[in-house]
C-alpha cells in the first residue's frame, strides 16, 4: 500500500494531470537565472492564490494526501459552489462571483504562462530545469481545479427555480479561461521539451 501511495503522491507532484512529462535525473540546479527564480515564486504564488481565494481546497501536500489514501478521507471541506452561495444567495451575485472570479484566475495564469514563455524562449544554458517545469505544471493544475469549480458552481445555479438570468456573460469568461488552460498546456509540454532536450545534451 505504501509503494502505492508513493507512486500515486509523486504523479501529482509532477503534473501527471498535464500532458507533459519530465524525463531525467531529479536535480536541482544550485545556481539560477532571474527568469528561473521569477517563474518559480509566481508559480507558488499562483498556487497559493487559488487556495486562498478559495478556487480550490488546499491538498494538504503529500502527507496529507497519503493520509487521506491510507486512512480515508477526513470530514469534506466545503466546495466553491458552498463557498459562494450557489444554491442560496441571489442568482445575480452567485454569477458575478463566478465571472469575477474566473477574470481573476485567468489573469493569474496569464502572468505564469508569460514567465514561463520567457524561460522557454532564453538562449541560456541552463534554462528550463526540472524544478521550473513543475512548479509551472503545478500551476497548471491548479488552473484547471479551478477551472472545474467555477464549472460546477455555474451548473449548480442555472438548476435553482428561481434561475432568470443571461449565462451566456459567464459563458465567455469560463471559454476565455479554457483557452487560456490550453496554451498554458502547450507552453508546458514546450518547456519539457526544453529540459529534456537540455538535461540529454548534458549527459
Amino acid at each position: 500500500m505504501r509503494s502505492i501511495v508513493l507512486g500515486v503522491s509523486l504523479c501529482l507532484l509532477t503534473g501527471c494531470a498535464t500532458v507533459s512529462m519530465i524525463p531525467g535525473e531529479a536535480s536541482f540546479e544550485t545556481s539560477l537565472t532571474q527568469h528561473q527564480s521569477a517563474l518559480r515564486k509566481i508559480s507558488a504564488d499562483y498556487c497559493d492564490a487559488t487556495v486562498e481565494n478559495g478556487w480550490v481546497e488546499a491538498s494538504g501536500g503529500l502527507m496529507g494526501f497519503a493520509n487521506t489514501l491510507i486512512n480515508g478521507r477526513s470530514e469534506a471541506a466545503e466546495d466553491y459552489a458552498s463557498r459562494i452561495g450557489a444554491t442560496s444567495s441571489a442568482p445575480s451575485l452567485v454569477l458575478a462571483r463566478i465571472v469575477s472570479d474566473t477574470q481573476a484566475a485567468r489573469n493569474g495564469l496569464s502572468n505564469v504562462s508569460r514567465e514561463a514563455r520567457d524561460l522557454l524562449q532564453s538562449s541560456e544554458t541552463d534554462a528550463a530545469s526540472r524544478t521550473d517545469v513543475m512548479s509551472y505544471e503545478r500551476a497548471l493544475v491548479r488552473a484547471q481545479m479551478a477551472y472545474r469549480n467555477f464549472q460546477g458552481a455555474l451548473g449548480e445555479v442555472t438548476a435553482r427555480e428561481d434561475m432568470d438570468m443571461d449565462v451566456a456573460p459567464v459563458d465567455r469568461e469560463l471559454k476565455s479561461f479554457a483557452d487560456t488552460i490550453d496554451s498554458a498546456r502547450d507552453t508546458a509540454d514546450g518547456l519539457a521539451d526544453k529540459y529534456a532536450s537540455l538535461n540529454s545534451s548534458s549527459s
